[in-house]
């Protein structure tokens, strides 16, 4: 009964988030791509460091089609459960958005976050790839979860609301939007969110600085060694975080960034 009432809730919500007006994703066509060029206040943090168990993978072996689930184990365990999340077995949960959705319930991330996951793209675009909604393929889902518990942190840590605007791209949608050919997107390994204005993407982008990009709050467990592999693209009122990818630690900076902010420099500035 209790997963029967779930599935009808989902399924309201996703009726009223297919209502809702689709997001803002003009900015893909320059995503994980600088607009201009950047540099690390830190020299040191400046370098492209690989995920030691990443080494010798291909971008399309990375990908959702073809991922290692025990490669991601590997890699994400830990993340979660330094998150408050618990791993579980993905072959325990169907494909799916009502699978998804019980799937990070039971992992330890609570509300209707599968639907934010699901609806952070534009429905005609979805519509021309035949699909209803961007929910990852179930073998990307360790990666979903993370995402999932790491913007809620931010958000407890920051008391800035996020609103994910972009997560999976099939190849499909991601040509449509004119997303990059090899973006991370593609392997659910990134999450683009738009924060409303320039305070509360400088009290995001801050805490990442400090937390994510000096501090390294997640260790590789392969090795123990910093984990410096996290990816950073800012915009005026929107930043796009990756994990973990396969072209390795970077960040770039929007046009709209340099040219408006007005907030104080945190990691990142352009380069001169």
């Amino acid at each position: 009964m209790k997963r029967y009432l779930l599935l009808i809730l989902i399924s309201l919500m996703t009726l009223s988030c297919g209502q809702k007006k689709d997001p803002d994703q003009s900015y893909i066509i320059h995503d994980e791509k600088p607009s201009v060029v950047s540099t690390s206040v830190d020299k040191n943090l400046d370098q492209r460091v690989m995920t030691s168990s990443l080494k010798g993978i291909s971008f399309s072996d990375d990908s959702c089609d073809s991922n290692n689930i025990q490669r991601d184990i590997l890699i994400f365990r830990e993340k979660i459960e330094s998150l408050g999340g618990q791993l579980l077995d993905l072959t325990d949960y169907q494909e799916g958005l009502i699978g998804l959705q019980n799937f990070l319930n039971d992992s330890g991330l609570e509300g209707n976050d599968a639907n934010d996951f699901a609806n952070a793209g534009t429905k005609s675009k979805m519509s021309k790839c035949n699909v209803k909604n961007l929910v990852p393929p179930r073998s990307c889902w360790y990666r979903t979860l993370t995402f999932g518990l790491l913007m809620k942190k931010i958000e407890n840590e920051t008391g800035v609301k996020t609103n994910l605007t972009s997560h999976y791209r099939n190849k499909c949608y991601n040509k449509l939007v004119k997303g990059k050919a090899k973006s991370d997107h593609i392997s659910a390994k990134a999450v683009d969110i738009s924060l409303g204005g320039q305070e509360n993407r400088f009290k995001v982008e801050r805490y990442i600085c400090d937390q994510m990009w000096k501090e390294n709050y997640f260790t590789d467990i392969s090795d123990k060694a910093p984990l410096l592999n996290i990816s950073i693209g800012l915009g005026e009122t929107f930043l796009h975080l990756g994990l973990d990818s396969i072209h390795g630690r970077r960040h770039w900076l929007y046009k709209n960034y340099v040219k408006n902010n007005q907030m104080p420099q945190t990691c990142w500035i352009p380069k001169s």
